[in-house]
């Protein structure tokens, strides 16, 4: 295969399926997306999928606001809903310092134009009848928050792209990007050899891999995130707000009749990207391979607020690498000195909530020149230089992960 794009967009992740469709939106005629395996299969099938829209700060709050914007839009294209239940998040403090956190959280929801809202400790435990919320704890809800299944939201941005125009190419893989006097001029692929005016890097835990090639070292490493989800039980309705609980920390959501829970380890172990598997299925964790470590330092403190712990059955284990940044902050956007290449990964855990206000900033920046969206944090170039394979760089974006609050 051979040919000239106006776009190609590497990986058939949640991103890249993103900025594929906002591209077609925009109007951009040639676009290729490349995914050696097939669309949304990999990191993006393990997420929680959580969807949010107050997090970090407002430029990153943003990014999480557009995504609840397009989603109506691409329901509308494909004349199907895309299954996102809309139940909200409850934040639930008992320590003074996460009862005072909170109001960083109201701050932001001001800021950014959220709602934020204090519920009293009755009203709590009558929304979520597993939980066990005590006088004293704090209490905060967001309405506009929610989940919805990653693999389902993946392959919806990639449908409606298709529909516009966009060539989908599962079972090919990207080995090198062309680099030609400062600028990235297309992709060696196992189908051959592809010419673009810019090509847009959206491989996830591999981004880095292919990026250093043309001397932009991302600032990321691939980080071990995990959850369980429990056996079906009565308590666990399936429209119960997504629960937050900073003192745990941990997370929580309803899943098929069972209760989705994360859980931030006091290890999480990151991996050089160059010994990734090409099929994440293939990577084994060698620590705390079931995450029975973790669930047991946490397990005290979760069951305080979840007593059925307990006694619930654990359904399922699943883990696979988020990729995390020192800053808990996305890499979107171009590197210095390399003209015809943005990248858009690091997604520090949510990718899915961010995907829609990052196919808009990627696409906006090759249509316009310039996103409406705040990009200034997000530079992959804002730690300066650095050797993202060194085991200190890993080992210092691991400890991102193991520091994450969940509040």
């Amino acid at each position: 295969m051979s040919g000239r794009y106006d776009v190609i967009v590497i990986g058939g992740g949640i991103f890249g399926c993103a900025v594929a469709w906002s591209l077609a939106r925009r109007g951009v005629g040639r676009v290729l997306v490349l995914e050696r395996a097939e669309i949304g299969s990999q990191s993006t099938s393990r997420a929680a999928s959580v969807l949010t829209c107050v997090a970090g700060h407002a430029a990153k709050s943003a990014i999480f606001q557009e995504t609840w914007d397009v989603m109506p839009a691409l329901e509308q294209e494909l004349g199907e809903p895309l299954g996102v239940h809309e139940v909200g998040s409850l934040h639930v403090a008992r320590s003074e310092v996460n009862k005072r956190a909170l109001d960083g959280q109201v701050a932001l929801a001001a800021e950014v134009g959220e709602v934020a809202v204090e519920w009293e400790p009755e009203r709590a435990r009558e929304r979520v009848r597993w939980l066990d919320v005590r006088e004293g704890d704090r209490s905060l809800f967001l309405p506009r928050a929610g989940y919805v299944d990653s693999y389902l939201f993946a392959t919806a941005y990639a449908r409606a792209a298709r529909a516009r125009g966009v060539e989908l190419r599962t079972g090919a893989e990207v080995h090198e990007l062309r680099l030609e006097a400062g600028r990235v001029t297309g992709v060696r692929a196992d189908i051959g050899e592809l010419e673009a005016e810019w090509v847009v890097n959206c491989a996830g835990p591999w981004a880095g891999v292919l990026s250093a090639q043309v001397g932009c070292h991302l600032p990321m490493a691939p980080v071990r995130s995990q959850y369980w989800i429990t056996e079906e039980r009565g308590e666990f309705d399936t429209e119960q707000p997504m629960l937050f609980l900073p003192d745990v920390p941990a997370y929580t959501r309803a899943e098929v009749g069972g209760l989705l829970f994360g859980l931030r380890g006091g290890v999480s172990p990151a991996r050089d990207p160059r010994a990734l598997p090409s099929d994440l299925g293939a990577l084994e964790f060698s620590e705390d391979p079931e995450g029975w470590d973790t669930l047991a330092a946490a397990g005290g403190v979760f069951s305080s607020f979840f007593p059925l712990l307990e006694s619930v059955g654990l359904a399922h284990y699943v883990s696979g690498p988020s990729t995390y940044t020192p800053d808990s902050d996305f890499i979107l956007g171009a590197c210095d000195g390399v003209e015809g290449y943005l990248v858009a990964t690091g997604c520090c855990g949510s990718g899915i909530a961010a995907s829609g206000g990052v196919g808009r900033a990627l696409a906006e920046l090759i249509v316009e020149g310039v996103s409406s969206l705040d990009l200034s944090r997000f530079s992959p170039d804002r730690f300066g230089e650095l050797d993202a394979f060194d085991p200190e760089w890993l080992a210092r974006c691991a400890a991102t992960r193991a520091a994450k609050s969940v509040c």
